[in-house]
């Protein structure tokens, strides 16, 4: 997460020698002792990169009070860089900032190198990188004021440093909760932080892990969490997570999605909108089996609340002869009934007429109760019906249970014509006696 500047500032910072410095100071800075102190001056200037320290180490052990002492302390922290001494650089940066707590290669060093000394991060040296990074966030103005502006950086370049020095504090802040496991802060500051720079899919990712990881305690917290794992996975802008990293964010999110939801139904709509969108709408939600369970199931009570007739029948016949021992809850309670017979106030069944034996005067008649097209009653008559209907037709009835099967599902009643209504079938008219035999007649 940390601005790529940061980099650009270590090697503006590692082109500082001391002889431009010192060339730079106000005349009254001296050397002390004479020849003595610009003499070990000169060996460190002389040095190579390895020997530098050294150099140094002797020059403040015998002149620990110069006149140059502030430049020779900022030689220290760019040589450890140099030389990647983080332990010492990091150390140096913040000794350094003690006293002069706007010093921007000490700020910058702080925050390039907290989470590049040897894991795990110390929580001495994490306090020091929250500390710095809450007093460069906090006193941006002042700290990359014009006056604080140091003389190798251009005044151009100097206006860029406010905002990637921010960016990287911010970024800094943000891991330092999130090491320490302090996931209500981290989810504040990476949230902060996404907001200064929507594309980064890494913090998106980290916010997502956050926001999870609070589930328990919040689990309000589960649905935004989800969210940020889609953009995560579906960003593929500048900035985004590596192909194979959004592989596996979408993978992880795909199984706790599923999980949660009870199907991967609406997934493909969350990563449209995650993608274009680093953050949720106001008032987003992701429905869990327990809500959709309770919200389905106050749908069918006032269904079957409407529908008493509905509510009898899979309560009271199709459930008990669908499970184990079906066939014995037929032969004991149902066979020889009459159905529904006024169970729960209902005198008679619906049903959408499917088929009839025959098409015309049928003596049987499938019909479809609970959903359309699909057979689950029987009607056997006593005697033929009139005429004929088309599919799809109503009809109410009621009939003494005669037999069943549980796969596929049929119910099969015994009924009369009057047990019937809504049949609205009719025979023709026969035809008179006399046109009949004269026709036959003319034969």
């Amino acid at each position: 997460m940390k601005h790529e500047l940061l980099r650009t500032v270590t090697a503006v910072g590692f082109g500082l020698t001391l002889g431009w410095v010192l060339a730079a100071q106000e005349p009254k800075k001296e050397w002390k002792g004479g020849q003595e102190e610009y003499n070990l001056f000169q060996a460190f200037q002389k040095a190579d990169t390895k020997g530098k320290v050294e150099a140094l180490d002797k020059w403040k052990a015998a002149f620990p009070t110069s006149d140059f002492a502030e430049e020779r302390e900022e030689q220290y922290l760019i040589v450890y860089q140099q030389l990647n001494m983080n332990r010492q650089a990091f150390d140096k940066a913040a000794e350094i900032l003690k006293t002069r707590p706007n010093h921007f290669y000490s700020l910058s060093a702080i925050e390039r190198l907290v989470f590049a000394l040897p894991p795990p991060p110390k929580p001495a040296d994490l306090d020091t990188a929250e500390r710095v990074s809450k007093y460069i966030l906090e006193n941006l103005d002042t700290a990359f004021s014009a006056s604080n502006r140091p003389t190798d950086v251009k005044e151009a370049d100097w206006t860029t440093y406010k905002p990637a020095m921010q960016n990287a504090a911010q970024a800094t802040l943000a891991r330092i909760y999130a090491q320490r496991k302090d996931h209500p802060k981290a989810e504040i500051e990476l949230t902060k932080y996404l907001h200064m720079d929507p594309t980064q899919g890494a913090t998106s990712l980290s916010l997502g892990g956050e926001l999870l990881a609070q589930n328990k305690e919040h689990p309000e917290k589960l649905a935004p969490g989800l969210y940020h794992f889609a953009r995560a996975a579906a960003y593929d802008g500048p900035n985004s997570l590596p192909a194979a990293s959004r592989k596996d964010a979408l993978d992880y999110l795909t199984k706790t999605y599923t999980a949660y939801h009870g199907s991967n139904e609406g997934l493909d709509k969350l990563l449209a909108l995650a993608k274009n969108n680093p953050f949720p709408p106001e008032g987003f939600t992701i429905e869990s089996i327990q809500q959709i369970s309770a919200k389905q199931a106050a749908s069918q009570e006032e269904f079957l609340k409407a529908h008493p007739d509905l509510g009898l029948w899979q309560t009271a016949i199709k459930e008990p002869l669908t499970k184990d021992g079906g066939d014995a809850f037929f032969e004991m309670s149902m066979k020889g009934a009459l159905l529904p017979g006024g169970a729960n106030g209902v005198m008679k069944f619906k049903g959408k007429i499917i088929s009839m034996t025959p098409e015309t005067k049928p003596k049987q008649i499938v019909l479809a109760l609970e959903q359309p097209n699909v057979p689950d009653v029987t009607l056997e008559l006593s005697e033929a019906l009139p005429g004929k209907m088309d599919p799809g037709a109503e009809l109410q009835f009621e009939g003494v249970a005669k037999s069943y099967t549980k796969q596929p599902f049929m119910l099969v009643l015994e009924t009369e014509p009057n047990k019937i209504e809504g049949w609205t079938g009719k025979n023709p008219p026969k035809a008179p006696a006399g046109k009949s035999k004269a026709k036959t007649k003319a034969k």
